[in-house]
């Protein structure tokens, strides 16, 4: 018995009538990360619950409505390690009776964190499909809007400028023309966000150095206004390999992440940009960290969305973050978003590392 007990997958621990551990397998070591010498008739079974679940616990043991006085047939729980680090568990127990007496109790203890992460992995890839299944539809939607609507705003352009030749420099209707022309171009502006948006198609791969793409992005954006009052920091790690990637399109990500930035923090602030090895070696990740007001946790759901915006009108379309979201699934990668309210954002770009092989170049998206 006791072979089986310690050759068990799951965690067992046996408590007696006081509540002293009196068996902890080899399973409950490692879920623990207690010694069994170290606890054995040492440790009260309250000291691995959080305070008030052991009484929890025993009050369902001792009731019919768990699957019979004497037996709890599961439920979740968390338990308390050594370093105090909470662990969500699946719980079934017994009290085991000899001669009728209650003599101790036995719980079979199963670890939750492969199942919720598994589960965590699986509602963001439903996220992630939902999210791509918009941006391909509004894509559709997109090209047919704006080649709709690009000719006639093509003939207001022609026809205000002709009417503004033929006017004399004091002329009054000359400010009314310049405000049409001013409005249709920036129309026109937002025409051709549309087009670019529908337009995108799979990447063309070349191998592409991340480092190389943030710094050239920052020469562009540091001799801008916007950027005057930054303080930029840069703790960019050489070792980065090359990664298949698409420079021009990761360039175009890296700058609209930095300009929302610089808009955050009203042109005075922080922005900290960091790259890096991620999850065990496997991701590249490129960090960028602002010091602005952060993201309302009722707008962070919705700022990948098509068209949605915080800027006032005029001042953005509302497709970069869209935009970037899609050329990074396209690479297949991955944006992260940490932010606190008051404190600051920070957007994580993942890339994947496995650059000794291009990955098959896939079919192109939209015409």
């Amino acid at each position: 018995m006791k072979l089986l007990i310690e050759s068990s997958p799951y965690a067992i621990i046996a408590t007696d009538i006081k509540g002293n551990i009196i068996v902890f397998n080899r399973a409950a070591e490692e879920l623990l990360r207690y010694k069994a010498e170290d606890v054995l008739e040492k440790i009260h079974i309250t000291q691995l619950y959080p305070p008030g679940v052991a009484k929890e616990v025993m009050k369902k043991l001792r009731s019919p409505d768990y699957g019979g006085e004497g037996k709890f047939t599961g439920s979740e729980f968390k338990v308390v390690d050594r370093r105090g680090k909470e662990i969500p568990i699946h719980l079934s127990t017994a009290i085991v009776y000899q001669d009728g007496q209650e003599v101790a109790s036995i719980g079979i203890f199963t670890d939750l964190r492969p199942r919720l992460v598994m589960e965590q992995e699986l509602q963001e890839t439903h996220l992630q499909l939902i999210q791509l299944e918009k941006l391909r539809s509004l894509g559709e939607m997109a090209a047919g809007v704006a080649h709709e609507i690009n000719n006639p705003l093509g003939g207001i352009l022609i026809y205000a400028s002709l009417l503004m030749e033929g006017l004399v420099s004091d002329d009054a209707k000359r400010e009314d023309l310049g405000r049409i022309i001013q409005e249709a171009t920036r129309c026109k502006e937002i025409v051709r966000s549309l087009l670019e948006f529908a337009r995108q198609s799979g990447p063309k791969l070349e191998l592409t150095d991340v480092n190389r793409a943030i710094t050239d992005g920052l020469h562009f954006l540091e001799n801008q206004a916007t950027f005057h009052n930054i303080e930029i920091i840069k703790e960019l790690d050489p070792s980065i390999p090359p990664l298949w990637g698409s420079a021009g399109q990761l360039k175009q990500v890296f700058l609209n992440i930095m300009v929302n930035a610089a808009d955050a923090m009203h042109g005075r602030g922080v922005l900290t940009i960091k790259t890096f090895f991620a999850r065990d070696g496997d991701k590249v990740a490129i960090e960028f960290s602002d010091t602005g007001g952060g993201i309302p946790e009722d707008i962070l759901p919705r700022i990948f969305d098509p068209f949605f915006t915080t800027k006032r009108v005029g001042e953005g379309t509302g497709l970069g973050l869209s935009m970037s979201y899609g050329i990074v699934r396209e690479h297949r990668g991955n944006i992260e978003v940490d932010t606190v309210v008051g404190s600051g954002t920070t957007f994580r770009v993942l890339l994947p590392v496995g650059y000794e092989e291009a990955p098959a170049q896939e079919g192109a998206g939209n015409p």
